[in-house]
């Protein structure tokens, strides 16, 4: 019987570092301990989950259940409902953390780990609200209700990626801060996710949704797809919508080497605000995780099946898209 886990939502729009905030985590986990990652994505094609699996610490026992194609909420109770019981059964932990996409409204999953069905199983503790001060003053993210709602139902906020702000952004944090008033168990600033493990035993505080119509609650309306993964190995895409954003993921052939700073510039140049995979170079495997604020590369120790996955706030043509990509492939004809 499983009773009283201790529980947090790892909240935050899209390209805040909820992924690395959490291997961060996981990199503070009592020696010994089971931890278990719950990890949703926009895109049909999952990247996050493989990434948290192949990069967690040795000293503490990591399992993640990945489920793609939409946010939590609105792939339905049935959808995170298996993915959590399975994830529960199979590693028994001793603490669950739950990554909700980018754009994921957070009240309805709250409703659900706090219902009668998870009543006496789980332990839901503080939820961490991720914000890039940088995106403070962009309308497409501060207008969005799921933005507003994510920052509303935090009971810890934090200002992640602090090595990238200017003053102008600090005080945008500053600001937003204040306007919460002492709405918040806690407040800080820090860089690549270098979150206090204590944070995640702060108490939640009951509140309620400034957006209840928003997209958790109008399930019917949304567009992802919800079929199986396609095999990696080849070209294959899959597209959706959602909340006034737009996604294609593609998997890709495990045989083509692509050139990073090819696949930069269909970032810069095609209207794309997010952007993150896993692609074979020249150089090695890499993963990139960007957004309109910044590129970055990394180089991976295990090799992963090639995919990418895209983001717009604007209907993009995801074929011609797939054609520049097509053209990043080195020696491609």
């Amino acid at each position: 019987m499983y009773r009283n886990i201790p529980t947090n939502l790892i909240t935050g729009f899209l390209g805040t570092g909820k992924t690395t905030t959490i291997l961060h985590l996981l990199s503070q986990a009592p020696v010994g301990q089971r931890w278990a990652v719950l990890v949703n994505e926009f895109g049909r094609i999952g990247v996050d989950g493989d990434l948290i699996q192949a990069e967690a610490v040795d000293h503490a026992e990591v399992f993640v259940e990945e489920v793609a194609g939409g946010c939590l909420c609105c792939v339905g109770s049935a959808g995170m409902q298996v993915g959590l019981n399975r994830l529960i059964q199979s590693s028994k932990p001793d603490r669950i953390l739950i990554e909700p996409t980018g754009l994921g409204h957070p009240a309805q999953l709250i409703e659900q780990l706090t219902g009668p069905y998870y009543d006496e199983v789980l332990d839901l503790r503080a939820t961490i609200g991720l914000v890039d001060a940088r995106m403070l003053n962009d309308p497409r993210y501060t207008s969005h209700p799921n933005f507003q709602d994510q920052l509303h139902l935090a009971d810890v906020l934090i200002g992640n990626k602090l090595d990238c702000y200017t003053d102008a952004d600090r005080s945008a944090f500053y600001s937003l801060v204040n306007a919460q008033g002492s709405a918040k168990k806690a407040a800080a600033m820090v860089a690549h996710g270098n979150l206090k493990q204590a944070y995640l035993d702060e108490p939640r505080l009951e509140r309620i949704a400034l957006f209840p119509e928003a997209h958790a609650f109008n399930t019917d309306t949304h567009h992802h797809h919800h079929g199986h993964e396609p095999p990696a190995g080849d070209w294959h895409r899959i597209e959706g919508a959602a909340d006034g954003f737009y996604t294609a993921s593609w998997t890709l052939p495990t045989d083509a080497l692509f050139d990073p700073a090819c696949v930069r510039q269909i970032m810069v140049f095609s209207g794309v605000v997010r952007m993150k995979g896993f692609l074979p170079s020249s150089h090695g495997h890499m993963r990139i995780n960007a957004t309109q604020g910044g590129w970055s590369e990394e180089a991976l120790e295990q090799q992963m099946n090639p995919r990418i996955e895209m983001i717009g706030t604007d209907p993009l043509d995801w074929r011609t898209i797939e054609q520049q990509l097509r053209g990043c492939v080195e020696n491609a004809c």
